[in-house]
């Protein structure tokens, strides 16, 4: 897979994570609540490794995700600053 198939995969994540019910209450997430969105997507794969072989669909999967919550965070930094949770 190469970089811009990476970076397709984490743009339709994205856009697929915004027709979500519920997006719309992203702007009310804080810095933690990224952070913690973001972090359990990184986990899971790390956790089953523990148990089974992880699959390489499966561990793209996750990243994927996760990139793209890390994207969504990103995007609503300027709303984090200006309520004051950023500097």
């Amino acid at each position: 897979m190469n970089r811009s198939d990476i970076l397709e995969r984490i743009k339709s994540e994205r856009e697929r994570q915004l027709d979500l019910p519920g997006s719309e209450l992203d702007a009310n997430n804080t810095v933690n609540d990224w952070i913690a969105i973001a972090g359990y997507y990184l986990s899971q794969e790390a956790r089953r490794a523990t148990t089974i072989q992880t699959r390489q669909s499966d561990f793209e999967s996750e990243l994927i995700k996760a990139a793209a919550v890390i994207v969504a965070a990103l995007e609503h930094s300027e709303n984090m600053k200006d309520k004051g949770e950023l500097s």
